[in-house]
């Protein structure tokens, strides 16, 4: 989603910067109980396929230059995060946040909220920007912005 690649687009900046490496991580939360009709192995893999294309189709598009890394993971994507973290022992976790509100956010709960209370390193968070605003890249480390 938008929210997503402006997220992409902020570790971009900051990896070119600093020459880093990215990992782009897309997590995979299938409730069982919403599967009707379909064989849940066969949701999960074209799920899996379908989010392996598009983090290529955005690594193509938009890494030019950078060490990149694809994961895909299936569970929880706050569960995902956390354990991975403690594994990949990055500098720095990004991710879109939403942005919801009100009960919305109550029912749904909020991945990067619970990212940024548990994590064991800094957290950047991305905020869908509003519509019509374009999207901005961080200026590099070192510069005023």
């Amino acid at each position: 989603d938008s929210s997503s690649i402006q997220a992409v687009e902020e570790a971009r900046a900051l990896a070119r910067s600093g020459h880093g490496k990215l990992c782009l991580l897309h997590v995979i939360q299938i409730n069982p109980l919403a599967t009707e009709g379909f064989v849940l192995a066969e949701l999960i893999e074209s799920q899996e396929k379908y989010a392996r294309e598009q983090l290529e189709q955005i690594t193509r598009e938009r890494m030019a230059g950078i060490e990149c890394e694809i994961v895909i993971e299936r569970g929880n994507p706050a569960d995902v995060i956390l354990t991975l973290e403690k594994t990949l022992a990055p500098d720095l976790v990004g991710m879109a946040t939403h942005g919801r509100r009100g009960f919305t956010r109550l029912v749904l709960g909020s991945v990067a909220e619970r990212v940024v209370r548990e994590s064991i390193t800094q957290v950047l968070t991305v905020r869908p920007m509003p519509a019509g605003k374009a999207t901005r890249s961080l200026p590099p480390l070192g510069t005023a912005g």
